[in-house]
């Protein structure tokens, strides 16, 4: 049974499902779209393009071909949404946890529900605008924007659980509850909740912080584990970035 205090840090959390909501937005109105122009779409279509976003592979056209891109979007949203919606019970609290504790787990929550959320809706964004222009081109379909959408997602994610970790405090402030001497060192150590900070400890990867899931994060107090987030942001960020840039010229 939640306590008084778990009762009025939960509420307001349902607000922010809406984030889930703009996805199926964007996928209904491509659908619609799709619906009005059906008819007038080759009887043989595009089901796939290469890297220079030509098309290598047809189908008769019908609903299924037409419209699995959408209809995948569709499942991949319910899915975020679905493992949003679990999470609380995947983080349960900690026995007997202090009230900052549940400030700082519910602000951990709320930032897994907007930054599922947001990945949501940018790849629903994705999707429907790659079908669309499937649709209205589909002798060419840009490949820029699926390259950029790795570095927004992860920019999406970092500004997510970096916004909750300062609601989570703000909102503890203004009820009155402060962290123990401990708690706040613990709070030092750790970057928007998912990076560890540590100069001290030589590991490059870490447990993940209690209440936010099983796993392993990277410390970013060390060298090591600095050069590595550097390596991945270039790889995976920087590079595609760049690379979908310059496709789209």
């Amino acid at each position: 049974m939640e306590s008084r205090v778990e009762t009025k840090i939960t509420s307001g959390r349902g607000i922010l499902w809406l984030i889930h909501f703009a996805a199926v937005l964007v996928l209904a109105s491509c659908f619609t779209y799709g619906t009005t122009i059906y008819d007038s779409l080759p009887e043989t279509i595009p089901t796939h393009w290469g890297a220079g976003g030509r098309p290598d592979a047809w189908e008769a056209k019908s609903f299924g071909t037409a419209f699995f891109p959408l209809l995948t979007g569709a499942g991949t949203s319910a899915l975020l949404a679905l493992v949003a919606a679990v999470v609380p019970a995947m983080v349960p609290p900690e026995k007997n946890p202090s009230d900052w504790e549940l400030y700082r787990r519910e602000g951990m929550i709320r930032g897994t529900v907007v930054a599922l959320g947001g990945t949501s809706v940018l790849i629903a964004a994705l999707i429907g605008a790659l079908t669309v222009a499937g649709w209205r081109s589909p002798g060419h379909v840009p490949g820029g924007p699926a390259l950029v959408m790795i570095p927004l997602i992860l920019g999406f994610l970092v500004l997510s659980y970096t916004a909750a970790a300062r609601w989570a405090r703000r909102t503890a402030e203004r009820h009155g509850v402060r962290p123990t001497i401990e708690e706040e060192e613990e709070e030092k150590r750790w970057v928007g909740g998912i990076l560890y900070n540590d100069p001290n400890d030589p590991h490059i990867l870490v447990p993940k912080r209690s209440g936010t899931g099983t796993g392993l994060t990277v410390n970013v107090g060390n060298r090591r584990g600095r050069t590595a987030v550097v390596v991945f942001l270039v790889v995976f960020v920087v590079l595609p970035a760049v690379f979908g840039v310059f496709l789209a010229l």
